[in-house]
């Protein structure tokens, strides 16, 4: 197994599970899962089976980009196994429960998401204000799904989703 190419998975092991106490990688799973798009959970599930399913495996690559020693191909494997539950598992449970984000059209947002605005804005505090049609790249979602957080012109935004449509 060469983690090189399959580079969601090495990114997700070597920077989230990395810095994560061995035992406690289905919450550090959920936390992560919780901010992620749609797309990067759905490379992460296929790059997991893919690892899993590789005939060529090695212990030694996948401990040092995790942080985590295995003894033999199988415990490795049987890891890797406990991860693909707890994203498969976490992406069911979100998807039942918690505040959805969404946009004017009802279409619903997620962090990283590109947005356009409806109407002219003003900036409270600012020089400029934002115009219609105004792209807004990589938002970021917050507590309340009333609004996101963006950065244009080098300042941070806070926004209101109502004015906010979908890119």
């Amino acid at each position: 197994m060469n983690l090189k190419h399959l580079p969601d998975l090495n990114q997700f092991l070597s920077t989230t599970i990395f810095d994560a106490d061995p035992g406690s990688e289905k919450a550090v799973v959920e936390s992560f899962l919780k901010n992620a798009s749609e797309g990067l959970r759905l490379k992460l599930v296929a790059q997991l089976q893919d690892a899993i399913s590789q005939t060529e495996f090695s212990v030694e690559e996948l401990g040092t980009v995790s942080n985590r020693w295995f003894g033999e191909e199988d415990e490795a494997r049987q890891w890797m196994g406990e991860l693909l539950g707890y994203v498969e598992s976490a992406e069911q449970t979100e998807g039942s429960a918690g505040t959805r984000v969404l946009d004017s059209h009802g279409a619903e947002l997620r962090e990283g998401d590109s947005v356009l605005t409806i109407k002219d804005l003003k900036v409270k505090g600012g020089s400029s204000d934002l115009k219609r049609g105004t792209l807004i790249r990589k938002i970021h979602l917050v507590d309340d799904p009333e609004v996101i957080e963006c950065r244009v012109d080098g300042s941070t935004l806070v926004l209101k989703t109502c004015f906010l449509k979908k890119a």
